[in-house]
């Protein structure tokens, strides 16, 4: 079980406090100086926005750990600022990225109906980020349908080959403009039903490192032909895939073998700058709360997808901008879900009763629902460190 924290004060005064501590990851959700009703002092239009935004973000990169992540949700109004923001504090080689999100509601605006928002994304130091090895993924949902259908196609067929690759691409043929062709590339199954595309065996001109030794045709017992410029592989990683039936003969010694590339070890990819989904996160919270008491939450599903993404399972995770908790939720969430110990702090004032009326509910909601604990606590005065 992980203890999380939510404490009450303006982020300027309380982020000071948490010096000396380390988050892998800060999400902060600012306001987006749209003029929108919030439940909050920070009434959501500045006439000086960065003016607002730049001594706390000030305050928040000191305490990113030194692999460490900065996620800032916002739309078009202040992204430019922003981006000017965090390249001052941060660096402009050390912006990851901006993501686009497809998922906020048509607006009914008469020239042009803007239904995204972006997530800015900056590490704390980019080149250590990379080389210390660490990779971004998300699951491939395509890639598990197909896997799914070629699994049943083969139970359909009772194990055989060739019906079961003729039931797989029965189904395939209505769907391969939806799948995209990184999937509909794989239309064969092997003798254990896995479905697999295959590859070029040919080592580019180039390559340092290639293989010229001969392969022995499994039938007729000749060595096939070795490709113009060698294997791509090295003798060692030749014999492990000819072990393991990844390596694909013609009919006989004539042919060059080719590389088996199963799919069943590409149902991730690096993460998209564009991401499409449909946002959930009022409705989510009225579930919780009974009514719709409080306006735009951050949505459960995208903060859990992310957080689970870019940091480790043991993650310690900061909000200053925590609202009605969302970012708790989601790291209680995931540890539900995967057994971590990520741990979260958040950062929120009391303002129209937003702590009693719908953070302290939700909190206690998380502790019933999820297992973890969630300490409400009054923000630490000046010079006191919040623990």
């Amino acid at each position: 079980m992980s203890t999380h924290r939510a404490l009450i004060g303006d982020n300027l005064d309380v982020l000071p406090s948490l010096s000396g501590q380390s988050f892998d990851l800060i999400y902060l959700d600012p306001p987006y100086n749209t003029g929108g009703k919030v439940v909050s002092e920070y009434a959501d239009r500045f006439d000086d926005w960065s003016g607002f935004m730049a001594p706390r973000l000030a305050e928040m990169v000191p305490l990113l750990s030194e692999l460490g992540v900065i996620i800032a949700s916002i739309d078009d109004t202040e992204v430019h600022h922003l981006r000017v923001l965090l390249d001052d504090l941060m660096g402009p080689q050390n912006h990851v990225g901006t993501v686009v999100w497809d998922g906020t509601p048509l607006n009914s605006s008469h020239l042009l109906s803007v239904s995204h928002d972006y997530l800015v994304i900056y590490a704390r130091d980019l080149a250590a980020l990379k080389a210390s090895g660490v990779r971004w993924r998300e699951p491939r949902p395509e890639a598990a349908e197909a896997l799914a259908a070629a699994a049943a196609a083969w139970e359909i067929s009772g194990h055989d080959v060739e019906l079961a690759q003729r039931e797989y691409r029965r189904w395939l043929s209505p769907h391969r403009k939806r799948l995209g062709r990184g999937i509909t590339e794989y239309v064969r199954l092997d003798e254990n039903g896995r479905l697999y595309r295959v590859g070029d065996a040919g080592a580019p001109s180039k390559q340092a490192s290639r293989s010229f030794r001969e392969i022995v045709h499994p039938t007729t017992h000749l060595p096939c032909p070795v490709p113009k410029f060698g294997w791509r592989f090295s003798d060692s990683t030749m014999d492990l895939m000819l072990s393991e039936g990844r390596i694909e003969f013609g009919p006989d010694h004539t042919t060059i073998p080719k590389p088996k590339r199963f799919l069943e070890d590409h149902v991730e990819r690096t993460p998209k700058s564009v991401f499409h989904h449909d946002r959930s996160g009022t409705k989510h919270l009225e579930g919780i709360l009974g009514d719709r008491r409080f306006p735009f939450p951050k949505d459960l599903a995208v903060m859990m997808h992310w957080i689970d993404m870019v940091a480790p399972a043991d993650a310690a995770i900061l909000d200053p901008f925590l609202g009605s908790g969302t970012t708790i939720e989601a790291v209680a969430a995931l540890n539900a879900e995967d057994g971590g110990s990520r741990s979260c702090t958040g950062v929120t004032i009391d303002e129209g009763d937003l702590v009693d009326t719908v953070l302290v509910p939700r909190m206690k909601h998380v502790e019933r629902a999820l297992g973890d604990r969630v300490d409400v606590l009054r923000a630490p005065r000046d010079g006191d460190t919040a623990h």
